[in-house]
């Protein structure tokens, strides 16, 4: 059975502080496909691998639906919108804010569990992670209860619910049966 769309609301660490800048995009069925698959291309760290002159752990994609929020505000300009999914099975979002040239990125959050998060959740919620913490369940008194609070504040309009777009290899259609997608195209990191 497919799950309808949701948003994703992650924090974004700021070396200038600010505790409402955060990313948004929507997570679906081929979203939670397409994770399970880039993270079949990072193969595990071994002691074997590790002595190699090149190893692969980390592969980055473009998010280009992403909304970047800044304080508030929706970011006029990032740069490098991507999710960066390591060998050890996390993921986080990273970009650029152009005005600045800040590095935005999030705290790391394992694959596994946001996809377990989009399976047992009730259809259409969303979900807030804040410093790599799922909050949803946080008291409404604690830090991150604050934190989801002021985001309700100032929400803004969302982009629509539509199907999420990873744009990982342009041209090559998303397969759902399990099986590594062909490595040509992907952006490594």
């Amino acid at each position: 059975m497919s799950r309808p769309p949701r948003h994703v609301v992650m924090q974004v660490v700021k070396r200038s502080g600010g505790a409402t800048h955060h990313v948004e995009f929507v997570m679906d069925d081929n979203f939670a496909e397409r994770l399970r698959q880039l993270r079949s291309l990072v193969p595990p760290l071994t002691a074997l691998n590790k002595q190699r002159d090149l190893v692969i752990d980390k592969v980055r994609v473009r998010l280009p639906t992403a909304v970047w929020r800044l304080g508030g505000e929706e970011a006029a300009q990032v740069d490098g919108s991507c999710i960066v999914i390591a060998a050890e099975g996390f993921f986080n979002c990273g970009g650029k804010d152009r005005k600045t040239k800040e590095k935005l990125v999030t705290y790391t959050f394992p694959i596994a569990r946001l996809i377990e998060l989009h399976t047992e959740r009730p259809a259409g919620e969303t979900f807030y992670i804040r410093d790599g913490v799922f909050t949803n369940d946080e008291p409404a008194n604690s830090a991150a209860g604050r934190w989801v609070a002021s985001l309700h504040e100032m929400e803004e309009t969302r982009p629509p619910e539509s199907p999420s777009d990873f744009d990982t290899l342009q041209g090559v259609p998303l397969r759902t049966e399990q099986g590594a997608l062909p490595t040509h195209g992907a952006s490594l990191n």
